[in-house]
């Protein structure tokens, strides 16, 4: 994958799917709204990984968008601090 984040448009509107995210799925974080650090691409071009920012360093919510579908697929947090040992 690469990083889209100068060159994507806005395929949808990710905020209200963001808002709706359940406490649990984000295990004590809380997400920056409007803050994109990241959006990367699949090889081929079907979905962005759009990494929502949180208030912890390292870690994202990442809600993945189908954009031959042109709609959200799912979401995951990514927490870099817990998988690579960080601070």
């Amino acid at each position: 994958m690469r990083d889209v984040i100068t060159e994507a448009e806005d395929a949808l509107d990710i905020w209200p799917y963001v808002a709706s995210v359940s406490g649990s799925d984000l295990a004590g974080h809380e997400v920056r709204h409007d803050c994109v650090e990241h959006v990367y691409r699949t090889p081929d071009g079907r979905f962005d990984h759009v990494m929502v920012m949180t208030f912890t360093k390292n870690v994202y919510l990442v809600v993945v968008v189908d954009l031959t579908g042109g709609t959200i697929f799912g979401h995951y947090l990514l927490d870099l601090n817990a998988a690579y040992g960080l601070s």
